[in-house]
């Protein structure tokens, strides 16, 4: 029988969805200078010796993550708002997460594409909602807006819809906790309460699911509220084997702390509420306004000119598979026979007398 950490390698999460932080970064600054290259193109087509200074100042990996931290905070709002799962919430951030990994905020606008996660983030879990339940949490937004971004999202997040999240983890040690009873049920409780409000937030604007697993950043966030609860975890995790392997493994639960220390839960009601950030998101979205690729603004109008060229493509002749081609014979003819036999057979629906 395969292990859990056997499990979780053959998950698309780890196959497709992990990365150091080195290669990381590289992969942000490839979608950056590639945004930069096919936008410059666009506005230099009417004149294409403009000159470079022509061209809007565009936004640096840096800034592109920030804007993503923002519009994800903004979606687990309007999740909160809208009284969804906690698991639903999550997926639909993470979603939003990858997608921008390998597309730029600049190309396809996260206002629009935030609402669409949020959407299919409900139906990768299974959990029914009307579009247009999400469509009026937002002003001005119609169904057909979060649905015309459905299969961008797909293809941008690599058709990879599972997203392995910390809070089974999360349950199943304060259930062990509990069973050695080393520990007050009070003092279990308030840590299990803490560490989910953390879980909640915390990961999801960090990087932590590109670098470590669910396990990892459970006990990460659990170390963040009460350490001797995770000391004792490990002490029964690796009891009988040397202390060099349970140190890699504090190691390692240690710099997945320091990220998620990073954004601590508290900012989710704070945001808005600092006015440095706030001058600072303005200022982001204002220079996004001016460097965004004119053909993706309108998701709606892409989506119907893309159906528009798929229309005026020609059916292909010969080579199709027809009915007759794949079955043999003409349907119709088939179709022809029956009906003669049974005209021959009377009008009675159970045939001739015996």
């Amino acid at each position: 029988m395969a292990t859990e950490d056997a499990r979780y390698r053959q998950s698309s999460q780890y196959r497709l969805w992990s990365f150091t932080p080195s290669h990381l970064t590289t992969l942000r600054e490839k979608t950056n200078s590639l945004a930069r290259a096919h936008i410059s193109n666009r506005l230099r087509a009417p004149n294409p010796s403009a000159p470079a200074e022509s061209l809007p100042e565009f936004l640096t990996p840096a800034e592109e993550c920030k804007i993503l931290n923002h519009f994800t905070v903004e979606l687990l709002r309007a999740a909160s708002f809208c009284n969804l799962p906690t698991d639903i919430q999550a997926t639909a951030a993470i979603f939003l997460r990858r997608f921008y990994l390998t597309n730029s905020v600049m190309t396809y606008p996260p206002q629009e594409l935030m609402k669409t996660c949020l959407f299919f983030g409900c139906k990768a879990e299974g959990y029914f909602i009307r579009v247009q339940k999400i469509a009026d949490t937002f002003p001005n937004t119609t169904s057909e807006m979060i649905l015309a971004a459905e299969y961008v999202l797909c293809q941008g997040i690599r058709f990879a819809f599972d997203v392995r999240h910390p809070f089974r983890a999360l349950e199943g040690t304060i259930m062990a906790l509990r069973r050695l009873g080393d520990f007050d049920d009070d003092r279990i409780n308030k840590a299990h309460e803490k560490t989910r409000a953390i879980l909640k937030f915390s990961p999801l604007v960090t990087d932590v699911y590109y670098h470590y697993t669910p396990s990892q950043i459970m006990y990460a966030a659990l170390a963040m509220v009460d350490k001797e609860l995770v000391d004792r975890m490990l002490q029964v995790a690796f009891d009988g084997q040397s202390e060099e392997a349970k140190g890699k493994i504090w190691d390692v639960i240690q710099a997945c702390k320091a990220m998620l220390e990073e954004e601590p839960p508290e900012k989710m009601t704070s945001y808005w509420e600092d006015k440095e950030v706030v001058k600072g998101v303005k200022a982001l979205r204002r220079k996004l306004a001016k460097c965004r690729d004119p053909d993706r603004v309108d998701l709606v109008a892409l989506q119907k000119v893309r159906r528009e060229h798929a229309s005026l493509k020609p059916k292909p002749k010969g080579g199709a598979n027809t009915d007759e081609n794949v079955f043999g014979g003409s349907i119709n003819d088939e179709r022809e026979s029956k009906r003669r036999k049974v005209a021959a057979n009377g009008d009675d629906v159970f045939g001739p007398p015996l």
